[in-house]
């Protein structure tokens, strides 16, 4: 049977031998293909595996080898067609109508610097670039975790484990191919500083978390002439309708900004630098947070996002030109701090025979404003006769003794006998008011020093 059918096959294909041959090639080239297709298959998944495994490692062990190699790959930029001058034209016609056609002119012309672009700096640097502005340089070492995803402008899950400035450069080049995205992965520092500020800058966005980064940024910017715009934590935040932006001389409440301000004042800095914060009072959370580092607070993805856009409407706005909006007037009170100063260091002499260790007028300013809102820690009272003196009349006048009261009520005091029991005098209220305002005060100092580490 076996034979028979046998010689019919070759009998068949002695008979077509042509169309046998084609038919068996088909055949074979088929059976090749899919051979090549499954392998190829197989390579490519156990390689996906393998990629996923090691993209992990890299996330969960911090191999910054595996992380760099992914962000090598998205630098490398795909080439990209500048959009049509009429449909930039369109795609600004609502700021064109805003502003003026030479207002968005300089504002496309300008360049900004931000550095940080997390939580508030991704927000503010795409929509600085959907506002107009065609530079940008973003400056920032870390990378997408999962946890701030609900913070960031553009991430995805891919971008987890990804460079934060490369995954937002990416996304603005793909809706403005027009605009110029510099990024640095690094941290800025005194002695990088002046290289991630070159190039003459028309803003610096400042969201750094660090407060001592903040200040020693904000001098540089002061001695080189560099605007700069700051944005304190958002942190522990919930209520829109508080954030404001003023000078940092006018941010009250929140214990980093008064942070930021005092050792500002270190430097001779104690006005000219705009601050987005919020003046909420976050009493609605049910534990301590250990520090003050923003990083400890716990932020909300929208109060973040409108930090940011906060900072781009003030830049924005700034840029154009736009005179119908400028920053409330400063309250800074010159001549009352000279006053106050002249008075105290006569009152250590004459009372206290002290000459050499009397507190300067940036610190007696810092004083009446931060620690008692320039009223008298007894009555209350804002009339044109406060003064200064000591607390404890054993130690000398200084941040942590020093209190403004009325003239008469600091007569009063300075008499009161050595070892005066206070609370019996005043009354706990008081003194716990102000060992309170000396025990925060030394606490941020310590924070301060505890960042130089």
């Amino acid at each position: 049977m076996s034979q028979s059918v046998i010689g019919n096959i070759s009998n068949y294909l002695e008979k077509h031998q042509q169309g046998a041959r084609l038919t068996l090639t088909a055949v074979a080239a088929s059976v090749l293909t899919a051979s090549a297709l499954i392998g190829y298959q197989r390579v490519t998944r156990s390689r996906l595996q393998g990629d996923k495994r090691a993209l992990k490692r890299a996330v969960n062990e911090e191999q910054p080898a595996v992380i760099s190699i992914i962000d090598e790959e998205m630098m490398k930029e795909r080439k990209r067609e500048p959009m049509d001058e009429a449909l930039v034209l369109e795609l600004l016609a609502r700021n064109i109508a805003f502003f003026g056609h030479e207002s968005v002119s300089k504002i496309r012309q300008s360049f900004v610097v931000i550095l940080g672009a997390g939580a508030i700096g991704s927000w503010t640097a795409l929509m600085l670039v959907r506002s107009g502005v065609e530079h940008v340089r973003i400056v920032d070492p870390g990378y997408v975790h999962l946890e701030s995803m609900t913070r960031n402008a553009v991430a995805k899950i891919a971008d987890i484990g990804k460079s934060k400035a490369l995954i937002l450069k990416k996304y603005i080049n793909d809706i403005a191919p027009n605009a110029i995205v510099e990024v640095e992965r690094t941290s800025l520092t005194e002695e990088n500083m002046a290289e991630l500020l070159a190039d003459k800058p028309d803003f610096v966005v400042d969201t750094l978390p660090n407060v001592r980064d903040k200040v020693l940024l904000a001098k540089y910017c002061k001695e080189h002439n560099i605007k700069v715009v700051s944005a304190v934590s958002a942190g522990a935040k919930a209520d829109p309708t508080l954030i404001q932006i003023t000078d940092v001389n006018d941010t009250m409440t929140d214990p980093l900004a008064r942070m930021y301000r005092r050792q500002l004042r270190k430097f001779g800095i104690d006005r000219g630098i705009p601050v987005v914060y919020s003046i909420e009072k976050s009493l609605h959370l049910d534990k301590k947070v250990p520090t003050f580092s923003p990083r400890s607070l716990p932020v909300l993805g929208p109060v973040a996002s409108m930090f940011g856009m906060a900072l781009v409407t003030y830049i924005i706005v700034q840029l154009a030109e736009f005179t119908a909006y400028k920053l409330p007037v400063n309250k800074m009170r010159d001549g009352v701090y000279s006053r106050l100063q002249k008075e105290l260091a006569a009152r250590e002499q004459v009372i206290f025979n002290n000459t050499t260790e009397v507190l300067d007028t940036k610190d007696v300013g810092y004083i009446f404003d931060e620690f008692w809102q320039g009223k008298s820690v007894i009555s209350g009272a804002q009339d044109r006769m406060l003064v200064m003196t000591r607390w404890d009349s054993s130690k000398v006048s200084s941040l942590v003794n020093t209190v403004v009261m009325t003239k008469d009520e600091a007569n009063l005091h300075d008499k009161l006998p050595k070892g005066t029991d206070l609370v019996a005098h005043y009354g706990s209220d008081i003194v716990e008011k102000v060992n309170g305002q000396f025990a925060l005060e030394k606490k941020l100092e310590e924070l301060w020093n505890s960042s130089k580490a």
